[in-house]
């Protein structure tokens, strides 16, 4: 495995750690649940801030944008301020979502894994735009709830995508 999958597969494994921890559950607990998602965000500010040097410009400046983000993220787990960690998370998702951005690539006759990857990296910025939503409702409101779920499961679903993309070589 090479420095690319594996920041790939760190971010991708974070992602779905941190979809895990977002999603209610009657089994786990709320802290394991937090756990989870606090240990996902930690995976993905590191699968995110390694990217080789040898990648694309606006691809290192994406990822190391995204890393930041999950680090704003990883701040509000430990606020007591309830509505100052919702806004950190919040915050977090939208720097996230810019990262995903920059790194998208409008170049043509692209191959089909530079294709899928920026297909990954745009499901990635919908599924941060959906976390970010979900500050437009009250933190414990079963609306506020689902966004958060599901824009944490669409984030997974766009960065195992892209994970799938990176070259072995």
């Amino acid at each position: 495995m090479n420095e690319a999958q594996i920041s790939a597969w760190l971010e991708a494994i974070g992602t779905i750690l941190s979809a895990i921890g977002s999603t209610p559950s009657k089994i786990l607990p709320a802290s394991v649940l937090n756990d989870l998602n606090l240990i996902g965000n930690v995976l993905q500010a590191v699968g995110s801030g390694i990217i080789p040097e040898d990648e694309e410009y606006l691809d290192q400046v994406g990822s190391k944008i995204q890393a930041l983000g999950n680090i704003v993220t990883i701040q509000g787990f430990f606020v007591e301020d309830q509505q100052t960690s919702q806004l950190l998370n919040t915050q977090g998702n939208l720097i996230q979502a810019l990262g995903g951005g920059v790194s998208l690539d409008f170049e043509n006759n692209q191959t089909v894994n530079e294709a899928l990857n920026n297909i990954g990296n745009a499901i990635q910025i919908i599924g941060n735009a959906y976390q970010a939503i979900s500050i437009n409702y009250p933190s414990n409101s079963k609306k506020a709830q689902e966004l958060n779920t599901i824009g944490s499961w669409i984030q997974a679903v766009g960065s195992v995508l892209s994970a799938l993309t990176v070259d072995s070589s």
